[in-house]
């Protein structure tokens, strides 16, 4: 089984500086990792790996120094890797950079799965899994447990899926694209020597100049959506401090949410 993971590096802290103009954040300021779910991803995707010794192929869209994040995933255990590094696709929304994965998917080769993380720590928009399948026109389950191949049931991968206090056990046809919840597995960790290998396994570049979109359909230009301003919210918190019998510490407490609401 060939997968393909869709990653996305994160600034390791909060300190980032925004664009003024496009504000979007500039994350060649600040220092990055793997999305934490996106290695979740990763793990699911190596655990099918073993049982089917396929190829797993790591994917993402970043500045030049993004590589480090592939890097990070092949140490793991991840085969290949694939970095979109261009101005003329970069800083898009989410629509724009679902249809740069796509294409740069399609280019590479076929894949039986795509996997990504269901959620990023920066932006957390949780919808570039879903824009990817709507771009390959494949199927797809978000916010997944877990994934499992059975032999008996040749094109179809098992995903569990839980909402509130059910999980649902889903028979998805492959090729498929599945986003993958924060904390469903536990990722592997790099060894000295998996990360010594890491550095010799393929990564392959692609720019603009082999994905072919036009300067109006990728980028900021591409993007149908727009984020006009962004700001730090303000924070006002205030504690008090309540005594007195059981009877007396709730009536306390409704006259306290009684006056915040009139507020």
């Amino acid at each position: 089984m060939n997968i393909a993971v869709l990653i996305k590096q994160v600034p390791v802290s909060n300190d980032v500086s925004v664009d003024p103009e496009t504000h979007a954040l500039v994350r060649a300021s600040s220092e990055g990792m793997i999305n934490p779910a996106d290695l979740n991803a990763i793990e699911e995707a190596m655990q099918l790996k073993e049982q089917t010794d396929g190829k797993v192929v790591v994917f993402t869209m970043g500045p030049p120094d993004a590589e480090k994040a592939l890097r990070d995933a092949m140490a793991l255990g991840c085969d290949e890797s694939c970095l979109i590094t261009d101005r003329a696709v970069a800083g898009g929304d989410t629509v724009a950079t679902a249809k740069v994965l796509a294409k740069a998917i399609q280019l590479y080769g076929e894949f039986d799965l795509i996997l990504g993380g269901a959620l990023s720590a920066d932006g957390a928009t949780g919808q570039v899994a879903a824009m990817v399948a709507e771009e390959l026109n494949l199927p797809h389950v978000v916010e997944i447990q877990s994934v499992k191949y059975k032999e008996d049931q040749a094109g179809k991968v098992e995903v569990v899926k839980k909402m509130h206090d059910t999980s649902f056990r889903i028979a998805c046809a492959i090729p498929a694209v599945l986003s993958v919840n924060f904390g469903c597995n536990e990722p592997r960790l790099a060894t000295l020597r998996s990360k010594r290998a890491a550095k010799s396994k393929p990564l392959v570049t692609y720019t603009n100049a082999e994905l072919g979109f036009a300067a109006e359909e990728v980028g900021i230009k591409g993007s149908p959506t727009v984020t006009v301003d962004s700001f730090q919210p303000e924070t006002k918190r205030s504690a008090k401090m309540l005594t007195g019998t059981p009877a007396e510490l709730a009536k306390q407490l409704y006259d306290l949410i009684e006056e915040e609401k009139g507020k």
